[in-house]
C-alpha cells in the first residue's frame, strides 16, 4: 500500500514538473495570416466583438464586407485584393493609395474585376469580370452537385467562408491547408473531405508576366485541387474514357475526363479560375445553354470562369 502511494506521488510530481516547464505562450498556430492565437493573442479583436458585434458569429461586419475590408480595393492589412484580382505592393500603397499595384494578377482571378490576358495578345488590363463564383452569401446552382440522375445540381448559399476558414487549420484532423481551404466546403454535401496541402512559401500571383492564366502550374496540388472542386461539382469528376462512355445521367451524360477522377486528363484549374474571369465569349460559346436548359444570361456572361476567351482552352490543348 505504501509503495503504491509512493509511486502515485512520484507520478504526480512528474506531471507537475512537466507543466511547470511548459512554455506559457503555446500557439494553436494556424497556417494563415490572421493570427497565431497564442494564450495572449490580440488577433481576435481584429474581427470580433464580445458584446457589441453587428453581425452573426460576433463579427464586426458581415461577410464578405469583413473580408473585403482587408482583401478589397480599399483594404488595409492584406496584399491580396480578391475584389479586383490583383496583388498590392503594400509599402507603395501606404505612401500613395493610387500607386503600388503590380501588373501581376492573382491566381484565382477576381470577384469584380480581373487583370487577365484572355485573348493571348501579350498584354493585359483590368476589366470587369464576366463570370464569378458567388461571395456574398446569395444562392446559386452548384452545377453537377449530387449523384447521377439528381438533376442539374443543388441550390446552395455561397460566401467567402463557404470555401475558406479564416482561422486556418481547415483540413480534416486540423491540418494546415492551401489557401485556408476547408476540407468540407460548407453546403457541398460532401461525404469525405479533401485536404489540399499548404505551401511553405506562398505564391499568390500567376507566373506569366503578361498575366496569361492558361498553363499556370499548381504542381502536386493540381489533382487534389480538382478533387476539392468536385466536392461541389460532383459529376464534373470523370475518368478516362468518360467522353465516350454514357454515365447514365440525362444531363451530364458524356463528360470530359479530369484529373480529379484519377485519370491523366486536365485538372479543373487548367481551364478555369476560382474567383472570377474577364474572358469574353463569341457567337457559339456565348450561346451555349446552361445545364438546366436556360439560355440566359448569355453572351459574355456565359464565360464559365474560363482562363481564355471563347473556347481557347480547348484549342490551346488540342491544337486542331
Amino acid at each position: 500500500m505504501i509503495k503504491q502511494r509512493i509511486k502515485a506521488s512520484m507520478l504526480l510530481a512528474a506531471i507537475l514538473l512537466a507543466l511547470l516547464y511548459m512554455p506559457t505562450g503555446l500557439a494553436r498556430a494556424d497556417n494563415g495570416p490572421h493570427g497565431s492565437y497564442t494564450a495572449l493573442t490580440d488577433a481576435c479583436a481584429g474581427c470580433h466583438r464580445a458584446h457589441t458585434a453587428t453581425a452573426a458569429r460576433l463579427l464586426i461586419d458581415s461577410v464578405p464586407n469583413l473580408c473585403y475590408s482587408c482583401h478589397g480595393s480599399i483594404g488595409t492589412g492584406a496584399d491580396t485584393n480578391v475584389v479586383d484580382g490583383i496583388y498590392l505592393e503594400r509599402d507603395a500603397v501606404d505612401e500613395n493609395p493610387d500607386e503600388g499595384v503590380t501588373s501581376r494578377g492573382l491566381k484565382g482571378g477576381g470577384f469584380v474585376n480581373a487583370t487577365m490576358d484572355t485573348n493571348y495578345d501579350g498584354s493585359s488590363a483590368p476589366a470587369a469580370v464576366t463570370s464569378n463564383h458567388l461571395s456574398d452569401g446569395s444562392t446559386g446552382t452548384a452545377w453537377g452537385n449530387g449523384a447521377i440522375g439528381s438533376g442539374p445540381g443543388a441550390t446552395i448559399s455561397l460566401s467567402c467562408i463557404s470555401c475558406h476558414d479564416p482561422h486556418g487549420r481547415a483540413g480534416t484532423g486540423g491540418v494546415a491547408t492551401y489557401r485556408l481551404l476547408r476540407a468540407f466546403p460548407i453546403g457541398s454535401g460532401a461525404g469525405s473531405g479533401v485536404n489540399v496541402t499548404d505551401q511553405n512559401t506562398k505564391y499568390y500571383v500567376v507566373s506569366d508576366p503578361d498575366n496569361q492564366y492558361y498553363g499556370e502550374n499548381y504542381a502536386t496540388r493540381t489533382a487534389p485541387l480538382s478533387n476539392w472542386c468536385a466536392q461541389c461539382h460532383t459529376r464534373y469528376s470523370a475518368g478516362t474514357g468518360s467522353g465516350s462512355t454514357n454515365s447514365g445521367d440525362p444531363i451530364f451524360t458524356y463528360r470530359h475526363m479530369t484529373t480529379a477522377a484519377g485519370s491523366s486528363g486536365p485538372a479543373c484549374l487548367n481551364c478555369h479560375v476560382a474567383h472570377g474571369s474577364a474572358a469574353t465569349m463569341g457567337t457559339y460559346s456565348g450561346a451555349v445553354a446552361w445545364p438546366d436548359g436556360a439560355t440566359i444570361p448569355n453572351s459574355n456572361n456565359r464565360s464559365s470562369l474560363l482562363r481564355v476567351d471563347n473556347r481557347g482552352v480547348c484549342e490551346l490543348c488540342h491544337m486542331k
